[in-house]
């Protein structure tokens, strides 16, 4: 009988009659869900702060109106085009977002409020607003309209918060730079996350699911490298067309005109390509994430990196020394910046990491490195 009593399984039992080893009575325990964001809001959310970090960086602008423009352009999307912008229509949503930058940006500059190249700072935040228009939110079926307040409010007071923060401690250095004031606002939502998590019980994450797996990644062979060569040498075509329509605007209209028409001339142009180089692409190479997936966006940030490069020299037609090495850059900047994000993604299966630093926030430090880099090679150029 004393085999029989004690609360112990032997290797003889069979595993269905296997009695069940009890320390006092069994408990229920409530296991609270981490708290994600969506895709479309968290791609907002990082293409929001860019911009903020960005103009921030700039001299000769109010330290109160990159918040406050963001804010009334934000404001008159969410109560226009937020209610009938579809994903198909969601270039169209892109266009008009920088058309609504770049008037705010003009009245502001006419005013003294800011620098002339503002308006192109605007456009990674464009982009996330078309981000908006772009996604359904996770797992849903169907396309619904973003909401106001989780994924078009919170997201971006999180992104104001976040750059200002990153503009005063990048005060203690030198001089403001994008990628200092960046990290100081990446450190930021790293530490918003984790305090939160604690104060609520349950992990709050400044990303969204989807951007912490890697479920998605092809196997590596020689038809993934063909795709990265071929969108990366589509890119070159279309910045290359981007800089001479600036070229050419710039000697036909002159610097006064062609200030207030280059960024949504550049971003109207560069759209209308992208689209028809994706029309025209095979689906394995449209579909791919070493491909054309986000092509639409990396041409947007390249075309106003070179409006960028005109703005600056208002009173002149930039040399065309300048201009080449503005395209060179470009090109340099996309590869290294997609072909690193390639790589990294394919490492990062076999790491560990903290899941405040994992999904946006990571992938917003590997932008702040690109940013240094370009930096760096800016610094001997005039005008910049």
């Amino acid at each position: 009988m004393g085999l029989f009593s004690n609360k112990y399984n032997t290797p003889f039992d069979n595993e269905d009659m296997r009695r069940v080893r009890h320390v006092g009575k069994p408990k229920a325990t409530h296991v609270k869900a981490t708290g994600y964001m969506t895709t479309r809001s968290a791609l907002f959310l990082g293409y929001t702060l860019i911009s903020l970090c960005m103009l921030y960086s700039l001299g000769n602008t109010a330290v109160w109106w990159p918040a406050t423009c963001a804010a009334a352009v934000l404001l008159f999307w969410s109560v226009t085009l937020r209610f009938f912008i579809q994903p198909k229509l969601s270039a169209l949503s892109f266009i008009l977002c920088a058309l609504f930058f770049t008037a705010a940006a003009e009245v502001s500059y006419r005013l003294g409020w800011c620098s002339a190249a503002a308006g192109a700072m605007f456009i990674p935040m464009a982009i996330g607003m078309m981000s908006l228009s772009r996604f359904k939110s996770d797992d849903e079926d169907k396309f619904s309209v973003p909401v106001f307040g989780d994924e078009v409010f919170k997201p971006f007071l999180l992104a104001v918060s976040a750059s200002t923060v990153g503009f005063f401690a990048s005060g203690l250095f030198e001089k403001r730079y994008i990628f200092t004031i960046l990290l100081a606002a990446i450190a930021f939502l790293i530490v918003f996350s984790w305090a939160l998590s604690k104060i609520s019980g349950t992990p709050r994450l400044i990303t969204s699911r989807s951007l912490t797996e890697f479920w998605d990644i092809p196997v590596a062979d020689y038809q993934e490298v063909k795709r990265f060569v071929f969108s990366r040498a589509a890119f070159s075509i279309v910045m290359v067309i981007i800089a001479g329509m600036l070229f050419a605007l710039w000697v036909i209209v002159g610097g006064s005109y062609a200030r207030m028409i280059s960024v949504p001339s550049a971003a109207l142009v560069q759209t209308i390509l992208s689209v028809a180089l994706l029309s025209f692409s095979r689906s394995g190479i449209r579909k791919s994430i070493f491909g054309l997936r986000y092509f639409v966006s990396e041409t947007a940030i390249g075309a106003q990196f070179l409006a960028i490069f005109f703005l600056a020299h208002q009173e002149r037609v930039p040399a065309v020394f300048t201009i080449l090495i503005a395209i060179v850059l470009a090109i340099l900047t996309d590869t290294m910046l997609t072909g690193l994000l390639s790589v990294i993604r394919r490492r990062l299966i076999f790491v560990t990491k903290s899941r405040f630093l994992d999904g946006l926030p990571f992938y917003l430090v590997l932008t702040s490195l690109i940013c240094m880099i370009v930096e760096t090679c800016l610094y001997s150029l005039t005008g910049l």
